[in-house]
């Protein structure tokens, strides 16, 4: 398995674990939480859906980045220069960033809405 479809693969299992977390504690969140937070603490409140509309946010932009690391020839182009010794190379790089970058997005949005279920 090449190591860009493993990370990009927890980011996944991540989105979906933390899916399935949320249907089963839903019911027991209370309506309104807080949803903006500035230095004096949370001072902008909504319903609870929004922790859905997080989870859908993060599913869109992890099909955004999916598309990018599994359709690579649309990323670069073979003509360009690059850094790396070759365009294969170049690509791999590419790969490993953004699925390094979509774990990244996934644990934070994750993290930060986890304290709202609990």
């Amino acid at each position: 398995m090449k190591l860009h479809t493993f990370i990009f693969g927890i980011s996944v299992v991540l989105i979906f674990s933390y899916a399935v977390f949320l249907g089963i504690k839903f019911p027991s969140v209370p309506e309104t939480i807080p949803i903006h937070y500035s230095s004096e603490g949370a001072d902008g409140f909504g319903n609870k859906i929004f922790l859905w509309f997080e989870a859908g946010i993060n599913a869109f932009i992890l099909c955004i980045i999916g598309f990018l690391i599994f359709y690579p020839q649309k990323m670069v182009r073979k003509d360009d220069h690059y850094l790396e010794s070759s365009a294969e190379t170049a690509v791999k790089n590419r790969q490993v960033f953004l699925s390094v970058l979509s774990l990244i997005v996934t644990l934070l949005l994750c993290i930060l809405t986890l304290k709202e279920i609990i």
